[in-house]
């Protein structure tokens, strides 16, 4: 039977029964602190603790300390905001639908920025917003009603369910977000459809109308035919693998044209002479209003053998052509020669001698079709650039749906019926992106004989962000914010700009320098009305000044912007047009109607800075002329805003201040998140992951749970200015890094729970090690405010995993427990290591606050009390404003020793490292079991204990000789300090206490453990 002691339902031989007797007179590390994170703690206790009541109550000592500054005193409050204050203002996501993963980069990344700036003494103002007009939350608000229900609702039963919607939306994505640990106050977020928000957009409206920058033309733009309404260059997202059927066509010159030509060219009589234009439209054809040439390019007249057909092409695209058949150029001659010709179209049953003419235009090209372009004046930019110069009719035959509108063709009835769509119960035209009307018209085309080829072709087209389908270029009345003087002073104002990455200053300046108009006019019910009347008759005729505006924004401040829409009835006050119009129109007052359109939802959200306006004034007293340029330090958005929001709020606030003044100073931007294969996620594809299922995990995507931490370590250690990849591989890389940072708090705050007075030593009462491994901390806060100040978030974390792995847990760590667990709470070695050990707590507590502020609240939650108050150190004092450490004072004094350290003891220990490995006895595990011999030509100024500690040995011995050559060959040799070093078996038996191999006798303490327990039981 094995003879042993029985302890807890656990035989021990009598060694290790010894060990474990000892076991209670050791200072082993304790903490309730878990090396887990707890969800639920998490968003019960350690985010409000974190986050909410860190934000106001830093916030309301902003106020208490500005407050105390005179009112008058306009500079010095200026200097106390400047100096003070940090303004990150956040772009507001559209309230529709549930979080993604894009969503969390965004806020946290933010986050990060913000709470930095905190732990380096800046009060931050940080008001969340939310989108909440638009398009797709109407959409979203009639799908609850039946057909029936959308034909005859009103628009303000529209805009209540839309409102409705949108507000539901935005407290779920609320709740989503406050899972994020969020440095802000969510009870007080700014909402675009709120009444004074909306005012203030609208008075930057009239702002842009007082300057002359607003007006309403009849001209073509992008349109959603899906969503039936018109689009902005912002909301267009351009698919590069659309597929279109492109068409050569033959246009006939007239009569008279084909007898000038001939003389020009003084060729021999033809009966007939074709233009081939080409499209990659062939439903524009039907708008046709012209062909544009070249003057600086050379043309040729081709004469096909067969059918003895001629036609004209740009001589450097003939090759390019497929045609079929034997041909023959016969004249080739300037383009200047096609000038005052005329042709007219046979899709249109033009007559042969009522011609269309043919233009020089600057825009022609000979890289591609066949150098005559087809000119459609209602449905291209530079087509309707080319009719308003010419006098052309801007004609686009095609209503909100995409449709053919039969109605302009009613004195073609021959090509109304056929631009009626077969299968239409209503009667309506063919939709115009249908592949069928393509094929019909292509059928057409063919059966009067003006077909040359066709072809498939694949290039880049614009696609409705929203629908994610094509669209078309229309011609509808909108309205425009002129930009051409506009942008000159919206490109000067970032010269004052910062961008991260740089590229970005590139490509904002690139789309703003390339726009020059903007249309701001949707026609839609739910958004911010344009203040506008309508003649009843004639809908061209329009009533607008800026009395009408000024009106208008009165009403709606009583009536709210419902008001707007309410259906007409003189009989009420808010509805009654003359209770909209200035006296002078009230005679013509029953003529007119107000205006159904809204305004673009990036107009809402490009005036998202006046609320920064409105916090100076309102709650800083600061008037509008006095306030700061700019009025937030950063922006922070995904790359696509480029062409969105920060180029909406760019124009919107140059517009506002005619000066050139940015709304921010920074502009930061980040990708895109991909999954693992690299792939961009998307809900249609099926590939995205949700916040909740990295913070939770997900059983079923096999996601582990890294809790809202780990969301944010995945989102910093990511180079954010790049697109993200995301997925179960990088998340358990996550999981891992997240756990060694926890358990380094564990050990940290374990061995600090027991001291003798809990009294931080001065810095030079320090060992050699402990300065040596303060140093390389000091380095370590310094790079990492670098890299925090270049938003390099990813390095931070880099740095301080290399910092935790090799500088503590391999070195400083590894080589303290023997004291730590072994020496009494009075030994000054102990309150050495303790006192390094908790300048490390506070330097990874600032390092890591802006990263992972619920890891830090909850290891600061366990730090023992006395700690702080015995320092002087305010308890109340939340970790999150707590200043920095900075030991460069203390390391001025004492660069030499620090310098000496790393190039003596590191050396030794290094060595000594790589000796321990070839060891070949089997019995030799750990270094405890060794003992060292250094033998050196010099004096080391090390001492033997502390590279016995550094080494964990059981002892080391320096040995002076005159010369190395006489030590043993075994000896690793390390030439810059003249010494080389042996490693032995240790000759002393193990103590049972902290089994270093130092015990004269089997199974007795080593001097040290006698000592240490003789002063325990005393």
């Amino acid at each position: 039977m094995f003879k042993g002691l029985r302890v807890s339902g656990l035989y021990l031989s009598k060694r290790h029964a010894s060990s474990h007797s000892y076991q209670g007179t050791l200072n082993l590390p304790k903490t309730k602190f878990s090396p887990r994170s707890n969800v639920q703690k998490t968003y019960n206790d350690l985010i409000p603790q974190s986050s909410q009541t860190v934000y106001k109550e830093q916030l309301n000592e902003f106020f208490e300390i500005y407050n105390k500054i005179p009112r008058n005193d306009i500079s010095e409050r200026l200097d106390f905001i400047k100096n003070k204050l940090f303004i990150l203002h956040d772009g507001p996501p559209y309230s529709n639908g549930d979080l993604h993963l894009g969503h969390a980069l965004n806020k946290i990344l933010k986050d990060i920025i913000n709470r930095y700036q905190l732990s380096q003494g800046k009060y931050i103002y940080y008001r969340p917003g939310w989108d909440c007009h638009g398009l797709p939350i109407e959409l979203k608000a009639l799908k609850k009603l039946n057909s029936n229900q959308i034909e005859h609702i009103s628009p303000v039963k529209i805009r209540q369910i839309a409102s409705q919607y949108a507000k539901a939306a935005q407290l779920k994505q609320r709740s989503q977000f406050e899972q994020f640990g969020i440095l802000t106050d969510w009870n007080n977020p700014y909402i675009t459809m709120d009444k004074n928000y909306e005012i203030n957009q609208l008075k930057i409206f009239k702002k842009l109308f007082d300057f002359g920058l607003i007006k309403r033309q009849n001209k073509p733009v992008y349109w959603g035919t899906e969503t039936r309404t018109a689009l902005a260059e912002g909301e267009l997202e351009y698919i590069e693998n659309h597929k279109s059927v492109s068409a050569y066509v033959y246009f006939p010159l007239t009569e008279g044209s084909v007898s000038m030509l001939q003389d020009r060219l003084k060729i021999e009589q033809v009966e007939k002479i074709d233009c081939l234009i080409w499209t990659s439209t062939p439903w524009t054809l039907f708008s046709n209003q012209a062909i544009c040439y070249s003057e600086r390019f050379n043309y040729c007249l081709v004469k096909l053998e067969e059918g003895q057909k001629y036609f004209i092409v740009a001589k450097d695209l003939i090759d390019s052509l497929k045609i079929s058949g034997q041909f023959k150029i016969v004249s080739s001659f300037s383009g200047s020669l096609l000038k005052g010709l005329t042709y007219y179209n046979p899709l249109m049953n033009d007559k042969p001698y009522v011609g269309k003419p043919l233009l020089d235009a600057s825009h022609v090209t000979n890289t591609a079709g066949s150098g005559l372009v087809h000119t459609a004046p209602g449905h291209g930019q530079d087509d309707y650039l080319v009719g308003l110069k010419n006098g052309l009719s801007i004609f686009s035959p095609v209503d909100h749906k995409g449709n053919y509108d039969l109605t302009k063709f009613t004195e073609n009835i021959d090509v109304q019926d056929f631009l009626k769509d077969p299968n239409s119960e209503f009667g309506e035209g063919r939709n115009v992106l249908d592949p069928k009307t393509t094929d019909a018209i292509i059928e057409r085309l063919k059966k009067i004989g003006i077909l040359m080829d066709v072809e498939v072709i694949t290039h880049s087209y614009p696609y409705d962000w929203r629908s994610k389908k094509p669209v078309i270029i229309r011609s509808t009345p909108q309205w425009f914010t002129n930009l051409e003087n506009l942008k000159k002073i919206a490109v000067d104002s970032l010269e004052k700009v910062q961008f991260y990455p740089k590229r970005g200053e590139h490509r904002l300046t690139s789309f703003v320098k390339n726009r020059n108009e903007w249309c701001i006019s949707r026609q839609r019910s739910w958004g911010v009305p344009i203040p506008y009347f309508q003649h009843r008759e004639n809908p061209d005729t329009i009533l607008m000044d800026a009395e009408v505006i000024s009106i208008a924004i009165e009403n709606i401040k009583k009536w709210g912007m419902d008001s707007w829409f309410l259906e007409e009835d003189p009989a009420n006050e808010k509805t009654d047009i003359k209770s909209w119009l200035p006296q002078k129109y009230h005679a013509i007052s029953n003529q007119f109607i107000k205006g159904k359109d809204t305004m673009d939802v990036w107009f809402d959200s490009g005036s998202s800075w006046s609320t920064l306006m409105d916090f100076f004034s309102e709650k800083l007293g600061i008037v509008e002329k006095d306030q700061p340029n700019p009025l937030a330090n950063v922006y922070l958005e995904g790359s696509d805003q480029h062409r969105g929001w920060f180029q909406s709020s760019l124009l919107c606030r140059a517009s506002y201040t005619e000066t050139p003044d940015a709304p921010y100073g920074t502009v930061i931007t980040h990708g895109f998140t991909l999954d693992e294969k690299g792939i961009k996620m998307s809900k249609s594809i099926g590939n995205t992951i949700a916040p909740k299922d990295i913070i939770e995990g997900s059983k079923e995507r096999d996601l582990p749970a890294l809790g809202v931490d780990g969301l944010r370590y995945l989102v910093a250690q990511s180079d954010f200015t790049s697109d993200i990849t995301v997925g179960p591989t990088v998340m358990q890389h996550t999981s891992d890094a997240l756990k060694k940072i926890r358990l380094c708090f564990k050990f940290l705050l374990g061995n600090l729970q027991k001291s003798s007075d809990y009294k931080l030593l001065p810095y030079e009462q320090l060992a050699p090690v402990d300065k040596y491994t303060v140093s390389k901390l000091q380095k370590l806060l310094d790079d990492t405010k670098k890299n925090y100040l270049e938003y390099n978030f990813s390095k931070v974390l880099i740095n301080l995993q290399f910092h935790l792995n090799n500088e503590l847990s391999a070195f400083y760590f590894d080589s303290s427990k023997d004291i730590l667990y072994s020496n009494s709470l009075s030994s000054l070695r102990r309150k050495q290591i303790q006192t390094t050990l908790y300048y490390i707590l506070d330097a990874y507590r600032a390092i890591l606050c802006p990263v992972l502020p619920i890891t830090v609240q909850d290891a600061w939650n366990y730090v023992p009390e006395k700690w702080l108050t015995s320092n002087h150190i305010d308890k109340s004092l939340s970790p999150f404003v707590k200043s920095w450490p900075n030991f460069d004072a203390d390391l001025t004094g004492s660069r030499s020793l620090v310098d000496s350290f790393e190039s003596h003891e590191i050396k030794i220990r290094n060595a000594f490292k790589k000796e321990f490995i070839n060891i070949t006895d089997s019995s030799i595990t750990k270094p405890c079991q060794t003992l060292v011999k250094i033998y050196s030509t010099n004096d080391l100024t090390i001492k033997e204990d502390d590279l016995t500690e550094l080494l964990q040995t059981s002892n080391v011995t320096f040995i002076k000789v005159d010369d190395l050559s006489n030590v043993s060959q075994n000896a690793r040799k390390i030439d810059e300090l003249n010494c080389a070093i042996i490693i032995e078996p240790s000759v002393m038996h193990k103590c049972p206490r902290c089994w270093k191999h130092n015990s004269p006798e089997e199974d007795h303490l080593c001097n040290r453990c006698q000592e240490e327990t003789l002063h325990i039981n005393n």
